[in-house]
């Protein structure tokens, strides 16, 4: 099995969900974790699963939206850990309305997060892996950025652009830093599913219209992001890999609810 000791690896949000799920993978596999979250008391929770457990991790506060955070964030991971191996940008957030209803300050907000943060994280992290002449960065998508869905506007246009952001910086990172994406389907109790976890009729809609009939983990995303950020990978590079069970690629009905 593919190991990451004496590596440092850097989880945006990952205070709670697929966010915390992508930490504690890493921590297994012997890797040092910096976290960062916006919310300072879910960060150092998952700090403290992954020390109680034997593994390597310290929190972050951070708001990857405001880039002289980022910057001094980044800077402090370096102090502690030294130079990142791996990011991994999960940070996001989501509104579900249709568009003419969406706020302006709701539609910014979802970019800032989603994918200006993922360009702040980027800045800030790329001059230490070419310190190295190596590096891995795995960004967090959709499915909902692959897919027409209804109430998914600002969010599905976030989740395009972290695609296309993926393409982009393959190319011009490549080849000392491999760029790669995930884009994880129905994975309950992460709170960006929160409107579907509380309506059983549309969780069970959505398993039924999964291929593997049943809903993903945050382990299960975490184990593409790792396998993406290890050697074994290394010929991969500006791909987005859904983990969604098949859910992309069955009969979605662009009439169903969610």
């Amino acid at each position: 099995m593919t190991r990451f000791d004496n590596q440092t690896v850097i989880v945006t949000g990952a205070g709670y969900g697929i966010g915390r799920g992508i930490a504690e993978h890493f921590a297994k596999k012997g890797a040092s974790v910096a976290i960062f979250d916006l919310d300072e008391k879910t960060s150092k929770e998952t700090e403290d699963i992954i020390v109680s457990s034997g593994g390597k991790a310290k929190s972050f506060p951070t708001d990857v939206s405001d880039y002289e955070n980022v910057i001094r964030s980044v800077s402090n991971v370096r102090d502690h850990f030294g130079l990142v191996d791996v990011l991994v940008n999960n940070a996001g957030i989501r509104y579900v309305r249709r568009v003419l209803e969406i706020p302006n300050e709701e539609w910014n907000r979802t970019i800032a997060v989603n994918l200006t943060g993922m360009f702040y994280m980027v800045k800030a992290v790329v001059p230490m892996m070419q310190e190295k002449h190596r590096g891995k960065i795995v960004n967090v998508a959709s499915i909902s950025g692959l897919l027409g869905q209804n109430g998914r506007a600002a969010y599905g246009a976030s989740k395009g652009g972290i695609i296309q952001f993926t393409r982009s910086l393959a190319v011009e990172l490549g080849p000392e830093i491999n760029v790669n994406a995930v884009a994880p389907g129905f994975v309950p109790g992460t709170g960006m599913m929160k409107e579907i976890d509380k309506d059983s009729k549309s969780s069970s809609w959505m398993v039924a219209n999964t291929p593997v009939k049943r809903p993903g983990t945050p382990e299960d995303v975490a184990a593409a992001v790792a396998f993406l950020s290890s050697d074994e990978a290394s010929f991969i590079a500006g791909v987005t890999l859904p983990v969604d069970g098949g859910f992309s690629a069955s009969k979605y009905l662009v009439e169903g609810k969610f």
